[in-house]
């Protein structure tokens, strides 16, 4: 079986989130023609701003500097609003200090922040290190979960948890329990027996869920490609695979490829499998000599 999928440009417009999850609520933007207040803060004139149906602020620009609740908000900072009103994402002026759910403290750089409904500091640079391990690396970005227990960062030393051993440099990811729920690697490493790379996703009995291959790889009788995405039930057994078969260039230079997609039984049996090609519309840019 074989689908065929054709690239087009993106149609919908949609407000700019540094931190997911986005903001789902259907949004109307326009210019501002004077200044607008949203909660703690101005919008800037002559910039957009994006309202939900009932006229409350999704995203501005901000106006000049402000200090909401510590926390110094720089001028000209793209932020995002909760339904409630209060900040959801933005841009600090100043360092700060802040208390976690957890009684615990964190100091955070001039860069992005990102708060829940309530005021809890989900996101920030981190400005100093903190006691205890895995330790975050300073001034990368580090997530809270709103309890103050660390949610994600990259590694400033090598990790082991749960059999699995990650090199430093690696980001991280942690359910509000304090458990590796996964993590992003930049470096390959090894994972449950395979090397991986880029994405990669546990249950929570600590085996793989979702991983991408670093290299080419053998798996209940069947042979994976490097870069192969694969799903794994929590028993282990192999569920799903996805990997690129065949790619290359038109006439034109218009890449396309053929990516398979595969499931399995709990013995390894293919159960189902198609072929999905894309095509570009999109031409290379022709460079002057």
């Amino acid at each position: 079986m074989i689908a065929i999928v054709t690239a087009t440009p993106a149609m919908a417009e949609r407000a700019f989130c540094n931190v997911t999850p986005c903001d789902q609520r259907e949004i109307t933007r326009r210019r501002l023609t004077m200044e607008l207040p949203a909660g703690p803060v101005t919008c800037k004139r002559g910039q957009d701003v994006g309202e939900d149906a009932r006229k409350r602020v999704v995203y501005c620009t901000t106006a000049k500097v402000v200090t909401v609740d510590g926390i110094v908000i720089a001028a000209n900072a793209y932020t995002l609003f909760h339904p409630n009103g209060k900040i959801y994402q933005s841009t600090v002026a100043k360092p700060f200090e802040r208390t976690l759910g957890d009684g615990s403290k964190v100091s955070c750089g001039v860069e992005h922040v990102s708060l829940d409904d309530k005021g809890a500091l989900l996101f920030c640079k981190l400005a100093a290190a903190r006691a205890g391990s895995p330790k975050p690396k300073v001034g990368e970005n580090v997530a809270f979960h709103p309890n103050g227990k660390l949610a994600g960062f990259t590694l400033d030393e090598p990790y082991t948890s749960q059999g699995i051993s990650l090199p430093m440099g690696a980001s991280v990811s942690f359910d509000d329990k304090g458990n590796l729920v996964g993590g992003w690697l930049k470096d390959p490493a090894l994972v449950g027996g395979l090397s991986l790379w880029w994405d990669f996703r546990l249950w929570p009995n600590g085996k793989l869920q979702t991983a991408q291959l670093d290299k080419q790889a053998k798996i209940q009788g069947h042979d994976f490609p490097r870069h192969a995405k694969l799903t794994f039930r929590v028993d282990g057994s192999l569920e799903a695979a996805e990997y690129v078969e065949k790619e290359g260039f038109m006439i034109h230079g218009e890449e396309w490829s053929d990516t398979r997609f595969v499931t399995f039984d709990k013995a390894g049996k293919v159960l189902t499998t198609r072929v999905e090609h894309y095509q570009s519309t999109a031409r290379p840019p022709k460079f002057k000599k």
